[in-house]
């Protein structure tokens, strides 16, 4: 029992030395003046230089990317962070920007190997591969936001032997793109193409798993918040060929 209470005190006074040092060092970086509060003021944590997603919190500190600031009390965010302490075993999600003032949302305790994702409540995060121009060529990336469309083979479905496309899913946020070399496909030699990590409920990914395993997948990029489209007809080699 004396060993473990001698662990605990110790675990707890190195945790008080690194945010005292983390403290003093955000104090250090801070401008002459500029943590001075008064009537109407308030101090937060500020970014003095941009912050790269997957940036802990003690590499924000230690590297001098974090300062306090005052700012007006009607400016702070209800989230705002107030003291380097904060930041402890904490990892950015998505970039900051300089000046951008620091909250909790932006700083989330690491739920992955490389510390980078906050996986969204109710949802799982499932990784799918696509060719470059199914995959939107690039141009979808961390906190996007996608429509996705299932493809059918001839044959697949008695309702469509023809084979159809359909919106499937829509607003599907992207939690991150990798890019990376996949096998050329057909009319694409040496083509590359992109790793998505998808936030999809359970039953999402179920039907994302059979179609990228046994048909195929399309997605598109849509702004962020954009209300859900009605329902769509799908189209098959009948409805693709239709005049307007």
């Amino acid at each position: 029992m004396g060993k473990r209470s001698n662990l605990i005190v110790t675990l707890g006074l190195a945790v008080f030395i690194v945010g005292a040092a983390a403290t003093y060092l955000v104090v250090r970086n801070s401008d002459d003046g500029s943590t001075a509060t008064g009537p109407g003021r308030v101090s937060v944590l500020v970014a003095d230089k941009p912050i790269p997603a997957g940036t802990t919190g003690a590499d924000a500190v230690n590297q001098g990317m974090v300062k306090g600031k005052a700012v007006d009390a009607a400016a702070r965010p209800a989230t705002a962070l107030t003291d380097a302490s904060q930041l402890a075993g904490k990892t950015v999600t998505l970039g900051v920007s300089q000046g951008e003032i620091l909250t909790s949302d932006q700083f989330q305790a690491a739920q992955t190997r490389i510390g980078t994702l906050k996986i969204p409540d109710g949802k799982t995060a499932l990784a799918v591969q696509l060719a470059n121009v199914p995959g939107v060529a690039g141009f979808a990336g961390a906190g996007d936001h996608i429509n996705v469309y299932g493809v059918i083979k001839p044959g697949a479905d008695p309702k469509n032997p023809a084979g159809a496309a359909h919106l499937i899913m829509q607003n599907t946020e992207v939690l991150n793109v990798n890019g990376a070399p996949l096998a050329a496909a057909q009319g694409q030699p040496g083509g590359t193409g992109l790793l998505y990590l998808l936030a999809v409920s359970p039953a999402e990914a179920e039907r994302l798993i059979y179609l990228s395993t046994f048909e195929s997948l399309y997605f598109s990029l849509v702004s962020n918040g954009a209300e859900p489209v009605a329902g769509t007809p799908g189209a098959s080699i009948t409805d693709a060929l239709k005049q307007f």
